[in-house]
């Protein structure tokens, strides 16, 4: 009954309690702010933006975001909050636009012709992660998510052929330390491994006795276990003896690939010095410029699924959160397509065609 009583207080009650009339009451509740306006007036996107980045690193010590995924968010919001602060610093969240993080995207980059679809869906799901965190955060009153949509794009073979393969392996021997570049090369092609598990891989972790690689701290924080085909074993027992580590200790911590050769190798290749290996490769092979270090994990990825590997190992080996990433590798190139049905069904049409005629005969 207490209770009862105290939910159906007159306003008369309340003026009482309080100490003012009843016009004063309303008067005050008529003209205070709502919600709307003041999640609307109170941050600028400048201050929110701050606000996602320590999300960002939060996400990051709860090993629900990597390193990399944080690198290249904050590159990217950096940029925003560069353009911002001089041309909109007082631009609030609901205010920005496609066209504004367009004119973001191709300011620092006057010389690039054209952007991928895929290199604009990425900075829009940037976007769309940053407007999500605003909304879930209470500093907008709706969610302006919609405001970048992401185009649909399939994901064109981009691997590399026998004969490139080839071309390449011959490039290298005329680089510098010609053993590294070519186990390095060999590494990528033969394991399917992304750049960055490449660049921080420990001689450990390479373990020639189970004949299996250990990647720890993978895309997504994963771990995973990937099969060591012999020809690269061979590979790299004969790099490491070249760089100064005449056998394979199974508790060296040091960097598979590092830049202090030797048995301590406490430096390891940074990602940017394995991708400009790549391009210098491109640089001696002009016909080879479509190749990126990425090219390697799609080679990979296609000639497993050549001889046989099913799908599902497959999506395990590359690390895969979604089978339907997977997926994406079976295509493959016209020539390549052309091969398959010749060699799978040889069956001449003519024959066939032939036949048919003599029948309606």
């Amino acid at each position: 009954m207490a209770i009862e009583k105290s939910l159906n207080i007159s306003l008369e009650e309340i003026c009482n309690q309080l100490g003012v009339s009843e016009n004063s009451l309303l008067d005050f509740l008529g003209s205070a702010p709502n919600r709307e306006s003041i999640i609307d007036n109170e941050k600028t996107a400048l201050y929110v933006l701050e606000k996602y980045q320590e999300h960002l690193i939060n996400l990051v010590k709860l090993n629900k975001r990597s390193e990399e995924t944080l690198k290249t968010y904050n590159n990217f919001i950096l940029r925003i909050k560069k353009f911002l602060l001089l041309n909109y610093p007082n631009l609030q969240v609901n205010e920005l636009n496609e066209i504004i993080i367009n004119e973001i995207i191709t300011k620092d980059n006057e010389y690039e012709h054209s952007f991928s679809v895929r290199t604009i869906n990425k900075y829009y799901a940037i976007m769309k992660s940053f407007l999500k965190f605003a909304y879930e955060m209470d500093y907008t009153n709706k969610d302006f998510r919609n405001k970048f949509q992401l185009e649909k794009t399939s994901l064109l073979p981009r691997y590399i052929k026998e004969a490139q393969i080839k071309k390449i392996l011959e490039t290298v021997e005329h680089l510098f330390k010609p053993y590294r570049c070519r186990a390095i090369i060999m590494f990528l092609l033969l394991t399917g491994c992304r750049v960055s598990e490449v660049s921080k891989i420990k001689v450990k972790d390479f373990n020639v006795m189970e004949n299996l690689i250990y990647i720890y701290n993978g895309k997504g924080k994963k771990d995973r276990v990937i099969p060591m085909f012999p020809e690269l074993k061979g590979e790299i027992l004969m790099y490491l003896q070249k760089s100064g580590m005449s056998n394979w200790h199974p508790q060296c911590e040091g960097f598979l690939f590092a830049r202090d050769e030797g048995i301590v190798r406490n430096r390891n290749f940074p990602i940017r010095t394995i991708e400009h290996l790549v391009e210098r490769i491109r640089k001696h092979q002009p016909e080879l410029s479509s190749i990126k270090v990425h090219s390697f994990r799609h080679t990979f990825a296609v000639f497993c699924l050549k001889i046989g590997i099913k799908e599902h190992h497959l999506t395990e080996i590359l690390g895969h959160s979604d089978p339907k990433t997977t997926m994406t590798y079976t295509k493959l190139r016209g020539e390549d397509l052309r091969d398959e049905i010749i060699n799978k069904f040889p069956y001449p049409f003519e024959i066939l065609l032939s036949t048919i005629s003599e029948d309606k005969k």
